[in-house]
């Protein structure tokens, strides 16, 4: 067992000053910008940024964290006060992404003004599904190192596999609701989170292909389909 993983304690009870950054390592500055472009000012914020750098392109068994910590430009001891062990630090990357990915699902630009209650979708399902399944393949289907880095891990780490399914889940949830809405409900039926759950896989398959954008399913067809089986009567 490595030291990244053996000697957490040792690492979070000595605080090293950072060094040069390894060599071929990128570093993540204070006034640098993170994957999305924000601006990395905290050293938490550095380090979750450089970890999704690094864990994207060398795995994160290959990765240690005497690499992110010259990458983020920070002391190696200050992962440590952050992050129990180099997996919370993996967990907190992907966790990020999850957050980010939900609150752009459900943009308000999409919906109808914001009453109480929200009032049902316009009367043209067909129109609001193919938007909504072109939203997804921008929002789902675009290649990330965070997408790259489940893909990765998924099979070897339980704990990455289960969050994929949360995050999976959660955005199936967002999306049924928002079907909900187009056809005037305010619960989704069964139909609709079956719906929704495949409109969630399908988007996501999209980086897998190398097709990340609505073409991987014609929109106006697809909400032909959905318009006329999700609008059929209760049994």
């Amino acid at each position: 067992m490595g030291r990244d993983e053996g000697s957490a304690g040792a690492d979070r009870a000595t605080t090293p000053t950072a060094g040069p950054p390894t060599a071929g390592a990128p570093t993540v500055g204070a006034r640098s910008a993170g994957p999305r472009g924000e601006p990395e000012g905290t050293a938490r914020e550095r380090i979750l940024a450089a970890a999704e750098v690094l864990f994207a392109e060398h795995r994160f068994d290959r990765t240690s964290t005497a690499r992110i910590a010259a990458a983020a430009g920070v002391p190696h001891g200050l992962i440590f006060y952050h992050f129990k062990t180099k997996m919370d630090l993996l967990l907190a990357v992907v966790q990020r992404d999850r957050v980010t990915t939900l609150g752009e699902l459900d943009l308000p630009s999409l919906d109808p003004p914001q009453l109480d209650p929200p009032p049902p979708e316009p009367a043209d399902p067909r129109r609001a599904i193919a938007e909504l399944w072109r939203h997804l393949t921008v929002v789902l289907g675009r290649p990330s190192p965070v997408h790259r880095i489940v893909l990765q891990e998924l099979a070897v780490h339980e704990e990455i596999r289960r969050r994929a399914m949360e995050s999976t889940d959660a955005a199936a949830a967002v999306i049924a609701r928002r079907l909900a809405r187009i056809f005037g409900r305010e619960v989704p039926t069964p139909e609709q989170v079956a719906a929704a759950q495949l409109l969630t896989f399908a988007a996501s398959m999209a980086p897998l292909l190398d097709q990340p954008d609505h073409t991987l399913v014609a929109p106006d067809a697809l909400a032909a389909l959905l318009a006329r089986g999700l609008s059929a009567p209760d049994a």
